[in-house]
């Protein structure tokens, strides 16, 4: 990618401990923000959450959001390395949104530190994370309520939902956690208007309808358009900031179709484990090859594929000009024109024609002698008890506790 990359809310009572922890900033923390700020005094702090989705060049905004840190500090924004399971520019707290809800775990823990510091310095505060697509409206009251008087403000970014859709399955196959593409979209093209991920007002409408909620939409394919760097941009119309330029390049680029494919039947072979408790102590099967196979090898299996794989290689096509579709764009337009940037000067935000993916064919696949050669010569080198990869996982496991560890001292 070129460049880029309030209603009833019923809580508990916070106890005379959480009260010291988060109290809504007051007087003294606004004050010490314009001091370094510059910003008007009566403007209140502002608590800025990142929505993403997935595949909109979020790991690129998050990595100038981290290493950026302290020019952005410089300029009232704390963006806070509490991240574990992923890594510390990603806010992994939004896993947990029901700790919001109970007031307590570790998430809730990270949360009321974060604001502390912001509190105690009058720092506003950028979040962001995936995750936080998952939440539903009661989620978002409950961090309404916590934050005082701050105010709320959250940033989707859309992109044509189909280019989506194909995107996030190629990184989740590329980790070894999604069935092969047609069944990955089998049940949601049935009906496209009850999936997010095709209808992505399923999950902006319900944090839309929160009152006093800044909600900002950034159009991913228009910003693309426009040669705009996502990042800058970003920092332009979330935050105010017009004098930060990004200092990361692109890190999460799409792996070719050919290792894609490779690596999710690989996965189905082996049984490799997955998901996100396994995040915490190991390397996905993505990461496994990544690191134990070099760029030689990895050429090969690519070729390979092309080349013997061939025969099974396959494309999946979908009309963008279906009546569902069209019916989508139309909604989102309606709901959202206001508050898309850029703002859209035609009835037109998804491409047109007809969306072509390709794909391979496991059974096909596992047909091809070349193919089945070096299937079998990576099982042996990613089984869990292999000692490179063993080495690779007790290493992910005191990143992981170094990442706890460092937040604490930090904050």
């Amino acid at each position: 990618m070129s460049g880029w990359k309030a209603s009833a809310f019923a809580s508990p009572q916070p106890t005379s401990a959480e009260e010291g922890a988060i109290r809504p900033p007051g007087r003294e923390w606004t004050c010490g923000a314009k001091r370094r700020t510059g910003m008007n005094q009566n403007k209140p702090l502002r608590l800025v959450m990142h929505v993403g989705p997935h595949k909109t060049a979020t790991t690129y905004l998050q990595a100038n959001f981290h290493h950026n840190a302290e020019p952005l500090l410089q300029r009232g924004w704390l963006y806070p390395a509490i991240g574990e399971r992923v890594g510390i520019a990603h806010h992994d707290l939004s896993d947990r949104p029901d700790q919001f809800l109970r007031r307590d775990g570790s998430a809730y823990r990270d949360f009321l530190m974060v604001m502390q510091r912001a509190d105690r310095e009058g720092l506003n505060v950028l979040l962001s994370s995936e995750g936080f697509r998952r939440w539903r409206k009661p989620h978002f009251q409950a961090i309404s309520a916590l934050i005082g008087d701050r105010s709320l403000h959250v940033v989707y970014t859309l992109r044509d939902p189909l280019d989506t859709f194909y995107s996030f399955w190629a990184q989740k196959a590329g980790m070894g956690s999604a069935p092969s593409l047609p069944k990955w979209m089998e049940r949601p093209l049935r009906n496209p208007s009850r999936t997010a991920y095709l209808n992505p007002l399923r999950e902006i409408s319900p944090v839309l309808s929160l009152p006093g909620v800044d909600y900002k939409v950034l159009l991913y394919d228009e910003i693309r358009k426009r040669q705009l760097d996502i990042y800058s941009y970003f920092l332009q119309i979330a935050l105010d900031i017009h004098d930060l330029q990004p200092t990361q390049q692109p890190t999460n680029q799409r792996l070719p179709i050919e290792l894609t494919e490779f690596i999710r039947l690989l996965s189905k072979e082996s049984g490799f484990p997955t998901g996100k408790s396994n995040s915490r102590k190991a390397l996905h099967i993505g990461q496994a090859m990544h690191y134990l196979f070099s760029p030689e090898e990895k050429a090969r299996i690519v070729a390979t594929m092309a080349s013997s794989g061939a025969p099974a290689r396959r494309s999946l096509t979908v009309p963008r000009q279906s009546d569902e579709f069209r019916t989508i764009e139309k909604r989102l337009l309606a709901v959202l024109r206001e508050r898309m940037h850029p703002r859209p000067d035609s009835d037109s935000i998804f491409a047109p024609g007809t969306a072509t993916f390709a794909y391979y064919d496991d059974e096909e696949l596992r047909k091809v002698p070349a193919v089945q050669e070096l299937l079998q010569s990576a099982l042996r080198r990613t089984r869990t008890t292999y000692p490179p990869l063993a080495a690779l996982n007790m290493g992910k496991r005191l990143l992981v506790t170094w990442r706890s560890l460092r937040k604490r001292v930090r904050f």
